[in-house]
């Protein structure tokens, strides 16, 4: 465990973009449409209990669709990630991919008292962990962070949607959510 290092290096050996269900924030998703001109409609999708079984069945970010669950995730095909270049093999939104993305495979260890201990690798993930690189963990501390803030948001939209109750309900509407609400307040900074 490391409280200012951990070691590791990524071989790119396309686990975590392979074999692991990334879900985003509606501040990732946000931030990759800003950064890449995507279309969240495309590059989204939404999982129902039966499609992944990783996420706790009392985790706040499952979206209530007239009885129905699902939960927010970067749309995969056979191949991986919708983002992996299916050439090159590596991400093709790299500097604008989720924090989740960013912080794979570390593993935040705290105290008792939940105060910051440092950063392991995952020991249940598929990923090789290879120990041959040095990584600083205040910047992955920092990501821990911000994703921390963004999550809380996330819940508390989720539970303003979950509220709003129609007939045709569908989980795509959340998108329109916080993308019409984050394109609002850009409007009004620039104002």
């Amino acid at each position: 465990m490391g409280r200012d290092t951990v070691q590791f290096s990524c071989h790119h050996c396309n686990h975590c973009c392979t074999e692991v269900v990334c879900l985003p924030t509606p501040w990732d998703v946000v931030r990759i449409v800003k950064q890449t001109g995507a279309n969240p409609y495309e590059f989204l999708e939404f999982l129902a209990p039966d499609e992944i079984s990783e996420v706790a069945k009392n985790d706040p970010t499952w979206l209530d669709c007239n009885g129905n669950r699902f939960i927010m995730a970067l749309r995969r095909d056979t191949k991986g990630c919708h983002f992996l270049d299916k050439k090159t093999r590596y991400c093709s939104i790299y500097e604008a991919r989720p924090i989740l993305c960013r912080l794979y495979p570390f593993k935040l260890q705290e105290t008792r008292d939940g105060k910051f201990k440092g950063f392991v690798l995952h020991s249940d993930v598929g990923c090789p962990r290879h120990r041959d690189g040095v990584v600083p963990t205040k910047p992955l501390y920092e990501l821990y962070l911000d994703d921390s803030k963004h999550q809380e948001d996330y819940d508390d939209l989720v539970e303003v949607f979950n509220k709003k109750q129609y007939p045709g309900k569908r989980p795509e509407d959340f998108i329109e959510m916080f993308v019409k609400g984050a394109r609002r307040r850009e409007k009004k900074a620039r104002t």
